[in-house]
């Protein structure tokens, strides 16, 4: 298997981009919107490096007010924080310790508001698709699969790599 040249990252990085505004401005739940962005940043890190994931993860979310949801709207920061502190969790503690912070840090914003809606101060009524639990739990869950996936392709495309150089230079000195 070869590596992709520029040109292919760059159309899959486009498809990926448009993909997730398809998504998000889809007729479907917001939970599974707003867990397809998170998947989708996690595979724009995994083909574009951090600068698409940062793309997907803060500029694609705003695209969904074009559907008039104002559940939407109430969640969007809620989404953006996430995103914006998952990716650069990933960034800042790449490989293995991205595996317990990333994922944490995904929700972080969600948990603090979720526990701080019970203040009477703080007290709104959040449109948790189907509760603020099962939510943030298929969130942590999501992110933590799409690392522990990113991780095992990067494993798998370095001893492919490692595989193809040592074969290729097997091949040379047999052949002076």
């Amino acid at each position: 298997m070869t590596r992709p040249s520029d040109f292919q990252r760059v159309i899959i990085s486009l498809f990926l981009v448009l993909l997730a505004l398809v998504l998000v401005v889809s007729p479907l739940p917001m939970l599974l919107r707003s867990l397809g962005i998170l998947l989708l940043s996690y595979a724009a890190f995994s083909w574009g490096g951090i600068t698409l994931a940062y793309l997907v993860a803060l500029l694609v979310p705003p695209a969904g007010l074009l559907t008039g949801d104002p559940n939407w709207l109430v969640m969007l920061p809620l989404i953006l924080s996430s995103g914006l502190l998952a990716m650069a969790g990933l960034e800042y503690a790449w490989r293995y310790p991205a595996i317990l912070i990333s994922p944490l840090l995904y929700i972080a914003p969600q948990l603090f508001v979720w526990l701080v809606s019970y203040q009477p101060l703080f007290a709104i009524n959040l449109p948790w698709e189907p509760s603020a639990r099962t939510w943030i739990s298929l969130h942590g869950l999501a992110a933590l699969f799409a690392v522990l996936l990113l991780i095992y392709l990067e494993r798998f495309k370095e001893r492919r790599g490692h595989q193809h150089v040592s074969a290729r230079s097997g091949r040379q000195s047999r052949n002076p």
